[in-house]
């Protein structure tokens, strides 16, 4: 496990979302299933008391899990 309660999949499927990513997209970058992907986040709502994807981000945010810099400018 890492940064506190999350592990290592868990805590990268926080940064994917954190760059705008869908599940189909996290799925075929870290070379898991869409349900998978989706059973995590679900596990990261509740981890995180999140009611939103975005809310899952903006807890990385205040929990010190992401830096601005992994987020892409918008265009």
């Amino acid at each position: 496990m890492v940064a506190g309660s999350l592990s290592e999949i868990e805590l990268a499927i926080v940064r994917a979302l954190a760059q705008g990513m869908q599940s189909k997209e996290i799925a075929a970058s870290l070379d898991r299933s869409r349900p998978t992907i989706e059973f995590h986040i679900r596990m990261l709502f509740a981890k995180m008391d999140a009611r939103s994807r975005a809310h899952i981000v903006a807890r990385g945010f205040e929990r010190g899990l992401l830096e601005a810099s992994e987020i892409p400018a918008s265009t």
